[in-house]
């Protein structure tokens, strides 16, 4: 199998979205350090924002061939897709609005109370039809409730009067940590969703840590 025909199953596009959440992390990461560079010197440096930037349009790209790989993949599960495209379309806009590229000023505050609260309650629901991947499968309903509940804990997030992004942060490591449940599990032949192309396994349920 060609490296291109392992990326086309389930668990190549799984491995996309964890790496995805994964440059997302790695980019905040970086903006963090280099704004707190910024902050000390008020030196600019074109190249690391270059660096990072370039770092989050790759997440992006890699986000997007995860959502439009599992729709094409996963036979059925029509809410899960339509709920991974209005997340996508969702963080797209917010990344739209945060480098200003558009002049959102009026109606846009990255800091915004409600606007964070608003991204953690809709990124938990989005999290939560990830069951639908096998919804029968006892180890993904833990692995999606630990998502979801890592998600929700961005909302303490407004108690120190951050950036949308920090909500963004913790949206990541939730799916970092589900997408590397599902990869685990597949691997050892628990997970195993109805794929288009891929050879139908017989089911056999565990608990998530057996």
């Amino acid at each position: 199998m060609s490296r291109l025909d392992k990326i086309k199953t389930f668990r190549g596009l799984t491995w996309v979205g964890l790496l995805a959440n994964s440059m997302f992390v790695l980019f905040i990461i970086v903006t963090l350090i280099y704004y707190s560079y910024y902050l000390r010197t008020g030196n600019i440096v074109p190249v690391i924002e270059a660096i990072a930037y370039a770092i989050e349009v790759s997440g992006f790209l890699l986000m997007l061939l995860n959502v439009v790989g599992y729709a094409v993949k996963l036979r059925g599960r029509l809410p899960l897709k339509i709920a991974m495209s209005v997340y996508f379309l969702m963080e797209f806009i917010i990344m739209i609005c945060d480098f200003n590229l558009i002049d959102v000023s009026e109606f846009y505050t990255p800091a915004s109370k409600a606007l964070i609260i608003s991204h953690c309650v809709f990124s938990t629901a989005v999290v939560m039809f990830y069951m639908l991947i096998e919804k029968e499968n006892t180890v993904l309903q833990k692995a999606t409730t630990v998502a979801a509940v890592i998600c929700m804990l961005a909302c303490f997030a407004i108690v120190f009067n951050v950036r949308v992004y920090a909500s963004v942060l913790v949206n990541s490591v939730a799916y970092i940590v589900l997408f590397s449940v599902i990869l685990f599990y597949d691997n050892r032949g628990v997970i195993y969703p109805d794929c288009y192309g891929e050879e139908q396994k017989t089911f056999s349920d565990s608990g998530f840590f057996e």
